[in-house]
């Protein structure tokens, strides 16, 4: 008996063995417990400013700034620059230097301008839009982001009605055609223009539509502009006139897509009107709650608690007594999807002068380094900056490319105005770099001062999220996929 057993055991230990080599040797698991998930900086980055038009007596102003040295932990790292007007595929490109920030005045007309950045630093290059105009029937301080193509954009505040001239901006800055629909809301109800449905934008080209011939009429518009195939970039710029005085002029830039809850920071000190638009592009009714966060307190404003928004419809809402001169941010909080932008006007102050207006979208919270690109008001004037925590206390480090930096402190459910000059000097000028760096959530939004000869002058921007890192998945080795005759 004890003879028989020695050979199955033996065989159950030399099998073993076998099996343990067998595993231990096998090189697709040996690699896979060796690999690990990584990431690439982003190498390339386009961006496309709506239209950089000036004359030589008010030029446009566009600015692209290389933020890569500012960024926490980062070093200087260079970028290629080109900028290409979006009117046709003959279109003259211009390269431009590879530096920290480059500030260029365009004195012609001119289309929406591609911004091309490649290189190492690509990841790190932002750009914006400014202009002045000093007087006449278009007097008005105004300013854009330059953004990335994308599918989808929502855009709200345009109107249709007299005493405004809106120009709905299309630009494709791809290769290939793109065929998009633009659908509209207003404050009686859906608008299908026929001839927006469905539409192509050729190649490096873009369109300029005014908003009034497909919404004649329409108050408080919120714009949706799909791209069915391809990518574009699309902003409105607002310009209101009360019989021949000019009442302001602003670009609108895109707010975010329906959501249940939304941030519209920025709103402006001192006199002037302050007021909310909302739009539920849904089927359902919205009942929408409003909080105020301002730098002295947290709370509803008086007699708007609640807004219902109707299915299909938009609303405005005027917080002007609310704020009461305050500067501030609406929190928006809805039983249904809807979208928000905010609009402050700076009021004139004596005989003779014009008011002028800016435009706030909903914003998107800090989740890392975002930035201003231009921080430069006429007149060296001011630039008044921002911040809203709508939950909880939070802290945010602000950098400069000139390697200054300040940490500020967010109160809960409050919102900090605070003067870049004042801390940077000179440095505050250039583009300002934003990083969360602990508690709650944060959104911010910098205005562009200046009390010019006919009344103040105002814009409002907010800073640019920077594309994070691409993650590139765990690749694991299969010898499967080179052996003929296996599954």
């Amino acid at each position: 008996m004890i003879r028989a057993l020695r050979w199955p055991a033996l065989a159950v230990v030399l099998l073993a063995a076998l099996i343990a080599g067998a595993t231990i040797t096998r090189p697709d698991v040996a690699s896979s417990r060796a690999l690990r998930s990584s990431s690439r900086p982003v190498t390339t980055t386009d961006l496309v400013c709506p239209n950089v038009s000036g004359t030589a007596g008010s030029p446009s102003t566009y600015t692209v700034a290389n933020v890569s040295a500012a960024l926490p932990g980062g070093r200087a790292r260079h970028v290629r620059l080109r900028s290409t007007p979006l009117s046709g595929a003959k279109a003259k490109t211009t390269t431009l230097p590879s530096r920290a920030v480059n500030r260029v005045q365009v004195t012609t007309t001119t289309a929406p301008l591609l911004i091309e950045a490649d290189g190492p630093g690509a990841g790190a290059v932002v750009a914006d839009q400014s202009r002045l105009i000093a007087g006449g029937v278009l007097r008005s301080l105004f300013s854009a982001p330059c953004l990335e193509p994308a599918t989808d954009w929502w855009i709200t505040g345009a109107d249709g009605r007299v005493g405004f001239s809106d120009t709905l901006v299309l630009a494709n800055p791809g290769t290939t055609v793109t065929n998009l629909t633009v659908s509209i809301w207003a404050a009686k109800g859906p608008i299908q223009p026929p001839k927006l449905q469905s539409f192509s934008l050729e190649p490096k080209s873009a369109q300029l539509l005014n908003v009034a011939s497909y919404a004649p009429d329409g108050a408080f518009l919120t714009l949706h502009v799909h791209a069915n195939s391809g990518r574009l970039v699309s902003e409105v710029l607002d310009r209101r006139v009360s019989g021949i005085t000019p009442a302001g002029l602003d670009w609108i830039p895109p707010t975010q897509p329906p959501a249940t809850d939304l941030v519209v920071p920025g709103y402006i000190g001192g006199p002037g009107a302050r007021h909310l638009v909302l739009a539920d592009p849904g089927e359902q009714d919205a009942t929408v709650t409003l909080r105020l966060a301002t730098p002295s307190g947290n709370f509803a404003p008086a007699g708007h608690q609640t807004v219902v928004v109707r299915a299909g419809h938009a609303a405005d809402v005027d917080l002007t007594s609310s704020l009461a001169s305050s500067p501030g941010a609406v929190l928006v909080h809805s039983d249904q999807p809807v979208t928000a932008a905010g609009v402050s006007s700076a009021a004139a102050l004596s005989a003779g002068d014009h008011p002028d207006i800016q435009w706030q979208p909903a914003a998107v919270r800090l989740t890392g380094p975002a930035v201003l690109p231009d921080n430069t008001p006429p007149f060296d004037r001011n630039a008044p900056t921002y911040l809203t925590a709508p939950d909880a206390a939070a802290k945010v480090r602000v950098a400069t490319t000139t390697g200054q930096s300040r940490v500020l402190s967010i109160r809960a459910g409050r919102t900090l105005a605070w003067d870049p000059k004042t801390a940077f000097g000179p440095a505050a000028r250039g583009p300002l770099v934003f990083t969360p760096v602990s508690g709650g959530s944060v959104y911010v939004a910098r205005t562009l001062f200046a009390y010019g000869l006919h009344g103040p002058l105002v814009t409002s921007e907010q800073p640019a999220k920077l594309p994070a890192e691409i993650s590139l998945p765990v690749a694991v080795r299969d010898d499967r996929v080179a052996a003929p005759g296996t599954d």
